[in-house]
């Protein structure tokens, strides 16, 4: 260990200096503060400080002042050599960034039980700063990784609307971290059907993420792979749609998830009849769809039954809508509803139809857009406390 020893009188730091060089320690000396203190600049392997306090210029406590400004990776010790015991001496140093004293004339003995002292000091430092870096190199592979499970969850998700003559579709969806617990989808189910759901995983983060990703698997329409959304007549060989009611039970079946990791599931998820125009969905304890026609703008509060994996033996009901041509749907989960001003107010269902209102007539894009900038115009610079995820229908 290097250890400068800031003394005006030579007799002092070469006795200083021979003590300590006696005992394997490398040893700098400084006959004043301002010497001292451009050791300490240029020189970042000077570890401890010892200094005498009464010195020509500037004295110990105001170089201990100076130290204690310094930037630098670790701690220095300073101890002060002083022949002052006067209480108010001593306050003065230590508050002034001194780590201990020794009278002077010094104790050899005494001396080296206080580097030692620092010396544990410093020990006890590097081993938590070793541990800091252990924690940064964990929490960036921690990072990496929750950014790669990112990329896959997205990877369930649509990039792009499907083309579906008379019917248009856009969305937004924003994770609160790198890994959400909402998941949607828009599906072809057939020529005449089209397939929407908005689901919300309770609470946040890698498990919600996790059943997300899992529910995803089910909630498409090959089921050959598993999927519920179809189902194969085998007295026809051809395929039937699984009604949305039926879909939620089958869900609420398998995934009782209350009971394994105290998640539960919210879910809205609904068949469009391209030739009639009729939405059937059912809502599990989900917010119900945004209904925008004409002059009209309201929420659809109608079903709204348990969410799923909450109760075993849960009822699930289907709800039929008739739209018309130039309707919008809006499909939202609580996230945009709760998001909260600085001033700790909730965006709502009315912000949230005034906002759709003034962009359903451009389209489902233009709705999109105008709820987006409503909630974070609303939001500012409150942090997003859950994630937020819409998806929107207009009739062409």
């Amino acid at each position: 260990m290097k250890i400068l020893v800031a003394d005006d009188e030579r007799f002092w730091r070469c006795a200083l200096q021979d003590a300590l060089s006696a005992q394997g320690y490398q040893v700098v000396c400084a006959e004043d503060a301002e010497s001292a203190w451009r050791l300490l600049e240029c020189d970042p392997e000077i570890a401890l400080l010892v200094t005498d306090w009464v010195m020509p210029g500037t004295p110990g406590p105001e170089l201990c002042r100076w130290v204690r400004g310094l930037e630098r990776r670790r701690y220095i010790p300073i101890i002060v050599l002083t022949s002052r015991t006067d209480r108010r001496d001593l306050v003065e140093a230590l508050e002034a960034g001194a780590d201990a004293f020794v009278t002077k004339p010094f104790d050899a003995v005494e001396l080296l039980a206080q580097i030692r002292v620092a010396e544990r000091t410093l020990a006890l430092e590097l081993g938590l700063q070793k541990r800091i870096e252990e924690l940064h190199r964990a929490r960036r592979r921690i990072d990496s990784d929750l950014a790669q499970a990112g990329a896959v969850q997205r990877a369930f998700m649509p990039t792009e609307p499907p083309q579906v003559p008379g019917a248009e579709f856009a969305w937004h969806c924003a994770p609160c971290a790198q890994l959400g617990g909402d998941l949607f989808n828009v599906v072809r189910l057939s020529e005449r059907h089209v397939g929407v759901h908005v689901l919300d995983v309770s609470g946040h983060g890698t498990s919600a993420a996790l059943y997300a990703v899992s529910l995803s698997h089910v909630l498409h329409p090959v089921a050959q792979q598993g999927g519920l959304l179809k189902r194969m007549v085998a007295e026809t060989g051809g395929w039937s749609l699984t009604q949305p009611s039926e879909v939620a039970a089958e869900l609420n079946r398998r995934y009782p998830l209350i009971e394994r990791s105290g998640h539960f599931v919210t879910l809205l998820y609904g068949i469009l009849e391209l030739d009639s125009l009729r939405f059937r969905y059912v809502r599990a304890g989900h917010p119900g769809p945004l209904w925008l026609s004409g002059d009209a703008a309201r929420c659809c509060e109608e079903g709204g039954d348990v969410p799923i994996g909450v109760m075993e033996d849960a009822t699930y009901h289907d709800v039929e809508i008739q739209l018309e041509r130039g309707d919008v749907l809006l499909l939202l989960t609580d996230g945009v509803l709760e998001t909260r001003s600085p001033q700790g107010e909730t965006f709502g269902v009315e912000r949230a139809l005034e906002r759709a209102r003034r962009g359903a007539p451009h389209g489902a894009g233009a709705t999109i857009d105008s709820l987006r900038a409503g909630i974070e115009d609303f939001r500012k610079d409150a942090p997003q406390r859950d994630d937020v995820t819409a998806v929107a229908l207009r009739l062409a």
